[in-house]
C-alpha cells in the first residue's frame, strides 16, 4: 500500500479523449487514480505531493510484442551486430564482421554469438558461409542470427554440435529450418550462461524497458524442438517476480502440454512466433507474398495452408484459448485470417470475444484489412521497421516492388477498418524504444497510412491493454484505473513529427510508484527477487 499522493505542476494526457490535457493527478492507497484535475482547479493540500517540474505525463507503454528470454540470454552472452554508428549500420561488411568476431573470441571462451545482424548492411549483401566462418575463427562454434530473426548461420563446429548439419545449405538456416530448430540454438544459448550473467542480462533487459516508460511487455516465449524447454522454465521461475507485468504467450502447439502452465497466466494464451509463424520475413525472403522479390529469390514460403492453421489453433479457440500467429506476407495472413473466420462463424462471434490477434500483419491486400477489420482482430504491428529501413538500410526497395512497399504496415485503414492494432518492437530484433515506433506510424512512408499522435499514443497504452483483458484497470490515466505512466523531457504533442524519435523518459511509474531495476551483481539480483510482490504472467 502507498500513501495519497498527488503528482501536480505537469501537463498530463490521460489519452481518454483526445486533444485534452489535465494539471494534476490523485493517486489512492492502492495505486488507482482518484482524480484528474483540470487547470486552474483547486488542489487537494493535505496530501503528499510531487511536483514534476513542469514535464510531461502519459500513460506507460505496453510492449505487445517481444521476445524477453531471447532478449536477456543474448544481451548476456553475445554480440550485438545490428549497431547504428554514425548514422550507419554496422558491422558493413565481412572485413568488419571478422575483426568484431575474433575481438569477441578473444575476450571469452565458450561459443561466439552474435544477434542483430543485417543482411542488408553488409556490402556482401549475405550472410556469411560456413566456410567462411571456419577460416575466420577454426574450430570455434559461430552462431549468427539475422536482423530480423529469421535465417542464421553457422560455423562447422557449431554446425556439429547442434547436430543440424545436414539441414544447412553452406551453414545457412533459413525459412522452416530456421525456425523450427531454435529451441537447440536457444538451450545452447542457455547452456552457457551462469547464474551471475542470467542476472546481469535480465536486469539489463529490465533497466532498458523500465528506462523506455514500459510497464508490461507481451512475452513470446518456449520452443518445440529441444526438451527440456529451458527458457520457459526459467521464465515461469523468474517473471512473476521481475517488476514488470509480463505477460506470457506459449509458443507450443499442442493444448496438453499449453494447458498444463495455464495456472501461471492471468487468461490463457497461446502462439506467437516459431511454430506459430504462417510464413517467415522480407530481410530473409521467406515472407510469402503474392508476386516475386525483385532479386529473383522466388515468393516466399508458406508454412502452413490455411487448412493447417485452422488444424493448430481449432483445439485452442474451442478451449477458449486466446491465440497469435506471425504473419507477414499475403498468403500467410490469409492461412490464419481465413482459420479465425471459420473458427468464429462457427462459434457465431462477430465480437472477438477471444481476442484473437495476428503479429505483424505487415503486407495485408484490401480484402484483408476489411476482413480483419470486421471481426475486430488485434494486430501486433512494428511500424519503426519501415522508419529504419527508409533511414538506414534501404532493404525494402531492394526486395520489393514499388506496389508492395505501399501496402506496407497501412495502419490509417486497419483502424478505419476496425481493427485494433497494438504498437510493439519484437524485441531483441528492436530495442524497447516506443518512440521509435511512434515515429514510424505517425510518420509513415506513405503519407495516406499516418495516424494521428493520439492514435500512435493509445496503439501502446491502451491498446496493448485491451489486448490482454486489462483495459478497464490500465491503459489510460481515468479515475479507477492503475497510475501506470511515463514521464517524458518534452511534450510530444508540441514536438516537430521528425523529433518524435528524440524524445526521452525521464521515469516510470506502475500502480503510482516509480519503478527501479534490480541490481546486476547476482546476490543482489535474487535478494530483490525473494522480496518482489508475485504476479499472474
Amino acid at each position: 500500500m502507498t500513501r495519497r499522493r498527488l503528482f501536480h505542476n505537469c501537463t498530463i494526457y490521460t489519452l481518454a479523449e483526445e486533444g485534452k490535457s489535465h494539471a494534476a493527478m490523485l493517486v489512492g492507497r492502492y495505486g488507482r487514480i482518484e482524480r484528474v484535475y483540470e487547470r486552474g482547479e483547486s488542489l487537494p493540500s493535505r496530501v503528499a505531493r510531487l511536483d514534476l517540474g513542469g514535464k510531461t505525463l502519459v500513460p506507460a507503454f505496453i510492449d505487445a510484442h517481444a521476445h524477453f528470454m531471447a532478449k536477456a540470454a543474448l544481451s548476456a552472452t553475445a554480440l550485438n551486430l545490428g549497431a547504428l554508428i554514425d548514422g550507419r549500420i554496422q558491422p558493413d561488411s565481412f572485413d568488419s564482421l571478422k575483426r568484431a568476431l575474433i575481438g569477441r573470441a578473444a575476450s571469452a571462451g565458450g561459443p561466439v554469438l552474435g544477434y542483430g545482424l543485417c543482411i542488408a548492411a553488409l556490402a556482401e549483401g549475405r550472410l556469411p558461409r560456413a566456410s567462411e566462418l571456419d577460416s575466420w575463427l577454426p574450430d570455434r562454434r559461430i552462431i549468427l542470427l539475422s536482423m530480423d530473426g529469421h535465417s542464421s548461420t553457422y560455423s562447422g563446429a557449431a554446425l556439429a554440435a547442434l547436430g543440424i548439419g545436414d539441414l544447412a545449405v553452406d551453414g545457412i538456416l533459413s525459412g522452416e529450418a530456421h525456425e523450427f530448430n531454435m529451441g537447440k540454438i536457444s538451450a545452447l544459448i542457455l547452456k552457457e550462461l551462469s547464474p551471475a550473467r542470467l542476472a546481469q542480462g535480465l536486469a539489463d533487459t529490465l533497466r532498458e524497458a523500465m528506462g523506455q516508460g514500459l510497464t508490461a511487455i507481451h512475452c513470446l516465449e518456449g520452443t518445440e524442438d529441444a526438451e527440456p524447454d529451458y527458457g520457459l522454465a526459467l521464465f515461469k521461475l523468474l517473471a512473476p517476480r521481475l517488476g514488470l507485468r509480463l505477460k506470457l504467450w506459449m509458443q507450443y502447439t499442442g493444448l496438453g502440454k499449453a494447458a498444463r502452465h495455464a495456472k501461471k497466466l492471468s487468461n490463457k494464451r497461446v502462439g506467437g512466433c516459431l511454430a506459430w509463424e504462417m510464413d517467415g520475413s522480407v530481410s530473409s525472403r521467406t515472407a510469402a507474398l503474392d508476386e516475386g522479390y525483385l532479386d529473383g529469390t522466388g515468393e516466399g514460403s508458406l508454412y502452413r495452408s490455411p487448412h493447417e492453421a485452422y488444424e493448430l489453433i481449432a483445439p485452442f479457440y474451442r478451449d477458449g484459448w486466446q491465440t497469435s500467429a506471425h504473419a507477414i506476407g499475403p498468403r500467410g495472413i490469409e492461412s490464419v485470417l481465413s482459420a479465425y473466420e471459420r473458427l468464429m462463424d462457427e462459434k457465431g462471434d462477430r465480437e472477438n470475444e477471444q481476442r484473437l490477434r495476428i503479429d505483424h500483419f505487415e503486407f495485408p491486400r484490401p480484402d484483408q484489412i476489411a476482413r480483419a477489420g470486421s471481426r475486430r482482430l488485434v494486430l501486433t504491428v512494428q511500424p519503426g521497421f519501415a522508419w529504419a529501413d527508409e533511414r538506414y538500410i534501404h532493404s525494402y526497395e531492394r526486395a520489393l516492388s514499388q506496389g508492395m512497399r505501399a501496402a506496407q504496415c497501412p495502419l490509417r485503414s486497419l483502424l478505419d477498418a476496425g481493427c485494433v492494432i497494438c504498437l510493439s518492437t519484437d524485441a531483441p530484433v528492436q530495442p524497447f524504444s516506443p518512440f521509435i515506433q511512434i515515429a514510424g506510424a505517425v510518420n509513415h512512408p506513405v503519407p495516406s497510412q499516418r495516424i494521428t499522435l493520439h492514435e500512435a499514443l493509445r496503439a501502446y497504452s491502451w491498446a496493448g491493454a485491451y489486448a490482454c483483458f486489462e483495459e478497464k484497470d490500465r491503459g489510460s490515466l481515468e479515475p479507477g484505473k492503475y497510475a501506470d505512466f511515463a514521464l517524458l523531457d518534452s511534450d510530444p504533442f508540441d514536438a516537430e513529427p521528425e523529433a518524435l524519435q528524440d524524445i526521452r523518459i525521464l521515469g516510470t511509474w506502475q500502480e503510482g510508484r516509480r519503478l527501479t531495476p534490480p541490481p546486476r551483481p547476482l546476490i543482489a539480483f535474487m535478494a530483490r527477487l525473494l522480496t518482489a510482490k508475485r504476479r499472474l504472467l
